[in-house]
């Protein structure tokens, strides 16, 4: 398969508004964009969706796409653009005896779709909107802020290129994200998470006591040092549980409590799908369903042909009013493709770095892979990158997984990543002695054993990543 490269040179000939307008586009599922598709065929009159025969026609007639931003060097001053839109790369990259199909999987209701209409609850400014949007896009798939606010700012500064301060990331995040509903959506760990959901509660003697142990004794808590906190807040062991119950009420996953609450699941549509021909991998995008658009020829002679009285001022408003509308198609027509582009060849990069994992399925043969590796090999920003991994899927030989799932840090050596590292400790606490736990340091041991250096810090912190408790509390009688 040919190999596709981006570079800067597109971004640099855009103005702001379209780089806005792409990046919001590349931010969006497969089927979030057919909704904005069909949102601005509604709304602007000079857009127009090909019908079926228009399609076959062209698709006939086009020769193979080169998938290189030189294809688009002039791209939003070309007027003979207007026919040139086919953004569904995939049609060039599957065999003609290739079965079509739609593979799904049972996943949760979007939830970022769900903040965004709650955002639109908010008076902001423009600038604190584009805050909160950009905050709701860093949320991981289960609700928490896992990303610095420094390097928001620093990325949001090279997305928009605006600056903006700490002390106003923090403003939104406080005043607006985490106060969506599911309550403690937008926390930096579970503790905040635990302590959002608290402060919806009514004002008990119990509720403040509960307060107190998150903020104040939190790691006595997770420790499960109960006389500890007897001793430390001068309660009684009943008033303790009471409390200690009130916290274990809460959940610790917002995302995960929504969709249990809801007690429904949806089918999302992957935006990509691997298949392994002869050995090699096939990467194409899940566009099938993707209406193709058009600039309408018809559209400024259809205004003259039904006002041909028109003063010439209403004349020279008119055709500024089909300017602005053609205009707008072709950028929207345009960002369309830089959108195809930008997936594309992102995730023909991060196939390409973890070929081994595509072509067997197994977690342990996931290599390092950062943001930083996938924006130095297709020359785009970070942040560009981690919008286009962001809530998206690809369907592979294995089942449907999150574009998030392939990425992780290196540890000891370059070759290993903290997602095979993870999966062997699963592996080992899944089939140790229950009446024996394997303490942290007996994990380092083992995993020494296989051929491993990792520190016990490193261990402890992964197992906490993976929601396992120290030995003691895995002891089983």
């Amino acid at each position: 398969m040919q190999k596709h490269h981006l570079s800067q040179q597109q971004q640099l000939k855009q103005t702001a508004a379209q780089t806005v307008q792409l990046m919001r586009l590349v931010e969006l599922s497969t089927t979030n964009l057919e909704q904005e598709i069909l949102k601005e065929v509604e709304e602007n009159p000079a857009l127009e969706i090909e019908n079926d025969v228009e399609i076959q026609e062209q698709d006939s007639l086009e020769p193979e796409l080169k998938h290189s931003l030189e294809d688009f060097e002039d791209f939003y001053d070309n007027d003979e653009y207007d026919s040139y839109n086919d953004y569904r790369i995939q049609e060039n990259n599957r065999s003609k005896d290739d079965i079509y199909f739609s593979p799904t999987t049972s996943y949760s209701t979007s939830f970022q779709e769900n903040l965004l209409q709650q955002l639109q609850e908010f008076a902001l400014s423009e600038k604190d909107t584009l805050i909160a949007e950009y905050i709701i896009g860093c949320l991981d798939e289960t609700g928490y802020l896992l990303v610095d606010t420094q390097n928001i700012v620093m990325d949001f500064l090279l997305t928009y290129n605006l600056q903006i301060t700490n002390e106003e990331v923090e403003k939104i995040l406080k005043t607006v994200i985490q106060q969506f509903e599911p309550v403690g959506v937008g926390a930096r760990n579970i503790q905040e998470c635990l302590i959002l959901q608290l402060h919806l509660k009514e004002e008990t003697s119990t509720v403040t006591l509960a307060k107190k142990i998150l903020n104040e004794h939190f790691d006595a808590f997770t420790k499960k040092q109960y006389e500890k906190l007897q001793n430390l807040l001068y309660v009684n062991s009943e008033t303790l549980k009471n409390a200690i119950n009130e916290i274990l009420k809460l959940h610790p996953y917002p995302i995960f409590a929504s969709a249990a609450l809801e007690n429904r699941s949806t089918q999302i549509t992957p935006d990509f799908i691997i298949t392994i021909e002869e050995g090699e991998l096939i990467l194409s995008l899940n566009n099938n369903h993707i209406p193709k658009l058009k600039v309408n020829q018809e559209f400024r002679n259809q205004f003259s042909l039904h006002h041909p009285h028109l003063s010439e001022e209403k004349k020279l408003e008119a055709e500024q009013f089909i300017k602005e509308n053609v205009a707008q198609a072709k950028s929207f027509i345009g960002s369309l493709n830089l959108r195809e582009l930008v997936l594309f060849n992102t995730m023909y990069a991060i196939m390409d770095k973890q070929r081994a994992y595509f072509l067997s399925g197994d977690d342990k043969d996931l290599k390092p892979m950062i943001l930083k590796d996938i924006a130095t090999t297709v020359n785009l920003d970070i942040s560009t990158i981690s919008r286009v991994s962001n809530n998206k899927y690809v369907q592979t030989p294995f089942g449907t997984i999150s574009l998030k799932h392939l990425f992780s840090e290196s540890i000891g050596n370059e070759d290993v990543s903290s997602k095979e590292v993870k999966s062997i400790i699963t592996e080992l606490i899944k089939t140790e002695n229950k009446a024996k736990p394997l303490t942290d340091d007996e994990l380092c041991s083992k995993l020494k054993e296989k051929g491993y250096e990792i520190a016990r810090r490193t261990i402890a912190k992964y197992r906490e990543q993976l929601n396992i408790p120290v030995a003691r509390l895995r002891k089983e009688i």
